[in-house]
């Protein structure tokens, strides 16, 4: 069963990188040679773990879920988004709009929380009642993670995606709205049909997606990363290549790193996006966390890697359980920690310097995200619509 799951994951990557190929496939030569690094060795058996609390939820849980003061935010498939209270698993309210929320959207901090929703809309909740503040028409949809900050929402827009009707030749725009009233407090128009989870960094909103090529086929895409004033919307600088659909970008001191379909991690010098670095560091990496210097990311080769952001060095890998085929979802990171899981659920805890295991649980629970870190509960969704807190260190 493991096998047929491993290989069923392996066909699903081939055929989303086939779709979002871009004009010239070879990804171009690294900028650097890797050093030999530090490699723990592969994880040990590790304890099994029984959920301290379990909730059911209304449907599969695809998006990670976050904290919220002491509720654990987690939004569903068919549109809802639930509270529950983080040391108990109890519900404390949930929002289940006649227009659906995108589940990938949803974010939040300690006062509200946001989603994109059917129709171009973008709803803002308080956090503790999960009752509306407002609702803005930005008559483009928002499928991806918005970003929030104390007095802005950076909402990403979508001419392409679920439930639409492609339009590859489309501009996409990342709206700044003002998170107490929702009013829209500029419009950056781009040349990308698809913008992508937003970040901040000081005053700059960086955001990327794809943008089909002139004159090749439909659907034929290369990426674009832009640098947006956070105060106007005015464009700082923008930076392209042949890398197809863009998967993520993070952004963290003077650096700037994306990833798309071509699974190379590109570095860009965060003042004016010139190309400092590039790795071809694995395949299928998903939403690493920038830190201090370092990118820390998991990949579909059964590795998880902390790099030196300024040099593209890698600084230590640890060898995830075989079984595991893969992490997903963006790291934590926790005193000298970085915490993640597994597609099968298990539980890592490795040290920030070195990459030593500190803790492996297996949960025993299929989880296709990550999780949230509340006091001594490591928290995660799965397929099945639950929720589960287990007991960690």
């Amino acid at each position: 069963m493991q096998s047929s799951y491993r290989a069923c994951l392996t066909l699903m990557a081939a055929l989303l990188l086939a779709a979002c190929a871009p004009v010239e496939t070879t990804a171009p030569p690294s900028l650097h040679t890797q050093p030999q690094s530090p490699t723990s060795v592969a994880p040990t058996q590790p304890a099994v773990a029984s959920p301290a609390w379990t909730a059911q939820l209304s449907n599969a849980v695809n998006s990670a879920p976050f904290i919220s003061g002491s509720l654990v935010i987690a939004a569903t498939a068919d549109g809802v988004i639930h509270a529950v209270h983080a040391d108990s698993g109890k519900l404390a309210w949930d929002f289940s709009p006649e227009t659906k929320a995108w589940d990938a959207s949803v974010n939040g901090d300690e006062t509200r929380v946001c989603t994109g929703m059917e129709g171009g809309l973008v709803t803002c909740l308080d956090a503790l009642t999960g009752q509306p503040i407002w609702t803005a028409n930005l008559g483009l949809e928002v499928q991806s993670r918005l970003a929030v900050t104390s007095d802005r929402v950076f909402a990403p827009t979508t001419l392409a995606g679920s439930g639409l009707t492609n339009d590859y030749a489309g501009q996409a725009s990342l709206f700044a709205l003002n998170a107490a009233t929702g009013e829209i407090v500029w419009e950056a128009v781009t040349d990308n049909y698809i913008l992508r989870r937003p970040v901040v960094n000081g005053e700059t909103v960086i955001t990327g997606g794809a943008y089909q090529v002139e004159g090749q086929p439909a659907g034929t895409v290369a990426s674009r990363i832009y640098a947006f004033n956070i105060a106007d919307g005015s464009l700082q600088w923008k930076h392209e290549s042949n890398d197809g659909l863009v998967r993520w970008a993070e952004s963290d001191g003077d650096v700037v790193a994306y990833s798309a379909a071509s699974e190379t991690i590109y570095a860009l010098d965060f003042a004016d996006g010139k190309l400092l670095w590039q790795s071809a560091a694995g395949y299928w990496m998903q939403f690493p966390l920038m830190q201090d210097r370092r990118i820390f990311f998991g990949s579909g080769d059964e590795n998880f890697q902390a790099y030196d952001s300024s040099t593209g060095q890698q600084i230590w890998k640890h060898v995830i359980n075989m079984s595991s085929l893969n992490q997903v979802g963006r790291p934590l990171i926790r005193g000298d920690a970085v915490w993640f899981n597994s597609v099968t659920g298990e539980i890592y805890a490795l040290e920030l310097s070195n990459g030593e295991q500190t803790q492996y649980l297996f949960t025993g629970k299929t989880s296709r995200v990550g999780g949230a870190l509340f006091n001594n509960f490591y928290i995660l969704g799965d397929p099945d619509g639950k929720l589960y807190a287990f007991a960690v260190q």
